[in-house]
């Protein structure tokens, strides 16, 4: 026996029976049909919150050769009803994208950034700490270009840092744009200085008093780091690399260098003034002679550095590499020599990390 499905009538009736003897209702279940909308149309489901969910296709892409959509969606809407006519006024263009500020996508492009060079991630990370307290609260929508002008003017102190800020700013729009949050990328109309291209840049001899009167004063790893590139020709990458059980401070040399089979473990020349600061560094009791880890933090605290002591911003720690070499062509070692020294595997390119200036060049000819 069962019960009617007609809960009004509930006549307990035989299981055999296809129809209620007493109401006349089918015994038979008739199941909801789903209703469908339109492809094109969107959908509207109910999420565990109780609050329904818009979601309509914009568009598709092809990733790795697979299609994947691209999806808008709008959550807690009350009703059905509500999340319908979202829809239909976002295909009619009705509704505006929520913006989104600064800060959000700074965090974006920094996750979507992991092939850029450290230099270039260092260089980004510079550019957004300059200007973050005047933008990262702000959506990226309410910026006039005249605002993005001024703003790269104010904080950019040198064509570099205003090149830097402009094109991190125009990284942050792409994103943006992505999402529909901006319709354009303002950051493409901010103009930058005309740039005079210059030879890179080298330590001056005051340049140099200056980091041995640090060093003296109050010791520190990127200093100490710095002037050692200095005297040792040693690349960034090199200095970073070396291990301390690599350093014979009594033979004066240790054992690293990246690039070419020429400067791969190759030994590097400590010469008598940078073994104070070797000695310093190997006090310090890190498996690496720099005691750094990681190479951002080695950049990080050079631009401190550079900052503290005034030195330009042209100056890099690779330019001590370049004011090595120099050096020692105007202390007139031979060719071989210098090729020998900088690890290169032929003479042509040590020539490239040579900056004589007028005077130096003068001071030959003078000889004549």
């Amino acid at each position: 026996m069962k019960k009617c499905i007609n809960r009004r009538c509930g006549a307990e009736i035989d299981d055999t029976f296809s129809f209620c003897p007493r109401c006349g209702k089918t015994q038979t279940e008739t199941p909801h049909k789903r209703t469908r909308r339109g492809n094109g149309d969107g959908s509207v489901y109910k999420s565990p919150q109780g609050t329904f969910v818009a979601e309509i296709t914009k568009g598709y892409i092809i990733t790795d050769g697979t299609v994947k959509r691209k999806i808008k969606r709008k959550k807690g809407f009350k009703t059905k009803k509500a999340a319908v006519a979202w829809i239909e006024d976002y295909k009619r263009g009705l509704v505006a994208p929520d913006s989104v500020t600064i800060n959000t996508l700074w965090e974006a492009f920094k996750k979507s950034s992991e092939d850029l060079s450290n230099s270039k991630k260092c260089a980004y990370r510079i550019a957004y700490n300059k200007i973050c307290g005047e933008v990262e609260h702000r959506k990226i929508d309410s910026f006039t270009v005249s605002e993005l002008q001024d703003i790269v003017d104010e904080y950019g102190s040198s064509y570099y840092t205003r090149r830097d800020i402009k094109n991190l700013l125009s990284h942050l729009y792409k994103i943006a744009l992505q999402d529909e949050y901006v319709s354009s990328n303002k950051a493409q109309y901010i103009r930058l200085p005309k740039h005079e291209s210059t030879e890179r840049s080298i330590f001056s001899d005051s340049d140099l008093s200056l980091l041995w009167e640090d060093f003296h004063t109050d010791p520190t790893r990127v200093c100490a780091g710095i002037i050692l590139m200095c005297y040792t020709g040693m690349r960034p990458g090199e200095l970073l690399g070396v291990l301390s059980e690599n350093v014979l401070l009594d033979k004066h040399y240790m054992t690293g260098g990246i690039k070419t089979e020429k400067g791969k473990k190759r030994k590097i020349i400590i010469p008598q003034k940078a073994e104070a600061v070797v000695e310093w560094l190997l006090k310090l009791g890190s498996d690496k002679l720099s005691g750094y880890k990681h190479k951002n933090d080695f950049y990080d605290d050079w631009q401190a550095e550079r900052a503290k002591l005034g030195l330009s911003e042209d100056l890099t720690p690779y330019s001590a590499r370049h004011t090595y070499i120099t050096r020692l062509t105007l202390l007139q070692a031979s060719p071989a020599m210098l090729q020998e020294l900088a690890g290169h595997e032929d003479y042509e390119t040590t020539l490239t990390y040579t900056h004589l200036s007028v005077a130096d060049r003068l001071s030959v000819v003078n000889r004549l």
